[in-house]
């Protein structure tokens, strides 16, 4: 099995970001993201972010190197979790950088790789892997409280991990493999186990062995199967959320592991098509150097992408304790469509955003997330403004 920092190791830095000034751009109004079929409410989105930090400012001093998880505290201030930068980074409601804590090493508030951060409740949690206890909780002013690593019952550290405002966790664990054979070249699923933690990282229940990753399985190890379907996880107040992307079903579980009716909602088509290969390809390659693209090419060439594509590619719990689920975008520069459920599991609303913004969290009124920018491959720190409708 690959090692999960082996995962997710990417390059810093592929691209050479041009300096653009941080902008604190002006509520539009609504986009014409507004198309809602029959039955559901109309939630839009203003045309243009609320506040976008980019990665240079004017000066040229790097904002963004590779952030990797965005949350906006209740002063309007934003936390970004920077692999690039090897730091927690704070930006005031203008955007402009007021904090930042760590530096590259191995010792106290320093960082050599981190893969992801939440705010859960009024903590923050910071998975940065190559360490012993891999997660690093920080108060909102950035004061490191104590380090953890969560139980599991691989006795491994977990595959993907989520949270809620009560500091509940949702993790999902590594497909098994049997060492004594072969491992079956190609493109392989196996069943993973599934649970739930609280912030102390003892476990508090189990929901069984779910589908895990999509991988394709190599000589040495496997990876995600590219266009492959990867599980998502979201917990809310006191309903937990597996969506293995089969179909536009979600699998639902009360905090205690018991299993809930499931969320449905309308299927598309989900054959593989050129463009979504093409997109694939496109984000696969976008801000990366030259020969990371040349790598990719010969990848390529030998791949056989999977005959259908995910249905969805994200959840989230929002600050209304409301799942979004996000179908995936087909076509390079398509708008992404959220379907969100109530808190009773009923189809509530539909969302149009951009398909290149990564959402990490949705409050009552603003939509904050990470876009990668399509000339130079740099990263963009976003707020929208969210108006939502009966």
């Amino acid at each position: 099995m690959m090692s999960r920092r082996r995962m997710h190791r990417a390059a810093r830095s592929g691209a050479t970001l041009l300096p653009i000034a941080i902008a604190s751009l002006v509520v539009s109004a609504c986009t014409d993201r507004t198309a809602t079929p029959g039955g559901l409410a109309e939630w839009t989105v203003g045309a243009t972010p609320i506040l976008a930090i980019t990665s240079d400012d004017a000066l040229g001093e790097p904002q963004i190197g590779a952030a990797e998880g965005v949350t906006r505290l209740p002063d309007g201030s934003i936390l970004v979790g920077d692999r690039g930068l090897f730091a927690l980074r704070w930006f005031d409601s203008t955007g402009t950088l007021v904090r930042s804590v760590g530096r590259e090493g191995k010792g106290p508030n320093e960082f050599e790789y981190i893969a992801e951060l939440y705010r859960c409740g009024d903590s923050v949690f910071v998975n940065e892997i190559t360490k012993a206890k891999p997660w690093l909780v920080f108060t909102l002013d950035g004061t490191m409280a104590r380090d953890f690593a969560f139980d599991s019952p691989q006795g491994i550290p977990t595959y993907r991990t989520t949270c809620n405002a009560n500091g509940q966790f949702l993790h999902m664990g590594w497909e098994r493999r049997d060492r004594d054979r072969a491992p079956e070249l190609g493109r392989q699923r196996g069943m993973v186990p599934y649970w739930i933690s609280g912030a102390d990282g003892v476990s508090t229940a189990t929901l069984g062995e779910l589908p895990g990753s999509e991988r394709l399985v190599i000589p040495n190890g496997s990876r995600p199967q590219p266009l492959g379907r990867e599980p998502v996880l979201a917990i809310g107040r006191d309903r937990a959320y597996v969506g293995t992307a089969d179909s536009f079903t979600v699998r639902t579980f009360t905090l205690n592991g018991e299993p809930l009716e499931s969320l449905r909602y309308d299927d598309t088509d989900l054959r593989t098509t050129p463009d979504d290969i093409e997109r694939y390809k496109y984000r696969d390659t976008v801000g990366r150097t030259d020969a990371r693209k040349e790598s990719a090419l010969r990848d390529w060439a030998t791949l056989e992408f999977p005959p259908t594509v995910p249905a969805y590619d994200r959840l989230l719990v929002d600050a209304r304790d409301q799942l979004w689920v996000r179908r995936l975008p087909r076509r390079i520069g398509a708008d992404a469509e959220w379907i969100v459920f109530a808190p009773d599991g009923a189809p509530a609303a539909r969302v149009m955003l951009p398909g290149d913004l990564t959402v990490y969290e949705v409050g009552d009124e603003y939509i904050a997330g990470i876009r990668t920018d399509a000339a130079d491959g740099g990263q963009i720190v976003e707020v929208y403004s969210l108006r939502r409708t009966p």
